[in-house]
């Protein structure tokens, strides 16, 4: 059985996995009905009932966080309190249940490569940051490859942030502009290969 089937049967559904990872990846976050929908998109009936049951244990408790909007004709800079749910720190077991779910984050890099077909002649495809665990890089996919289509290769990073419950940051370039970059030791492409990385996919004899 999947991995990703055995956590969703053992935490209850899917929407429950993603919930729960998207407070332990944000563990300083107060998070609005209107975030966590966006997110890892959950349906309203969803998200009361998948909420209200982690309140109800404890995982999570109701906070608050001030945010600025601007408002009006002139985008006057205005101060607004919005409630929302932030984790429980001392749950019991938060550790065994953050591993656990952090277990899931390799079928994210098949499924990132699975969703990557159709999206353009693929040639290179780099995984960092977040997907790693870590924040010295700025990106955290990088593709790199011809006729590439940008709305279906954003589609498939929705999937992916839903699964994770984290937004992405991607960047796509030519491989022509690639291979001209990387010869010229490109600050951009010297800071992603320098730092952590993984290389998913590699039809340019990048070593």
């Amino acid at each position: 059985m999947p991995q990703g089937t055995i956590l969703e049967k053992l935490f209850g559904s899917q929407a429950r996995v993603r919930l729960l990872r998207l407070f332990v990846m944000s563990p300083d976050d107060v998070l609005d009905s209107k975030t966590i929908g966006s997110r890892i998109h959950l349906e309203p009936t969803q998200f009361n009932r998948e909420v209200k049951m982690l309140f109800d244990v404890g995982f999570i408790k109701k906070g608050t966080r001030v945010t600025t909007l601007s408002e009006g004709v002139r985008n006057k800079l205005k101060r607004r309190k919005i409630s929302g749910y932030t984790l429980v720190r001392d749950f019991p077991y938060l550790n065994e249940i953050a591993e656990l779910l952090a277990s899931e984050t390799p079928l994210a890099r098949k499924k990132l490569l699975g969703s990557l077909k159709g999206c353009g002649k693929v040639n290179l495809v780099v995984i960092a940051g977040r997907l790693l665990h870590e924040d010295r890089n700025h990106v955290d996919v990088f593709v790199v490859g011809d006729s590439l289509k940008k709305k279906k290769i954003e589609r498939a990073l929705h999937a992916i942030e839903a699964d994770l419950g984290k937004e992405l940051v991607y960047a796509i370039m030519a491989t022509k502009e690639f291979q001209y970059r990387f010869g010229m030791y490109d600050r951009f492409l010297k800071d992603l290969f320098d730092h952590p990385h993984e290389i998913l996919l590699n039809k340019l004899g990048i070593g």
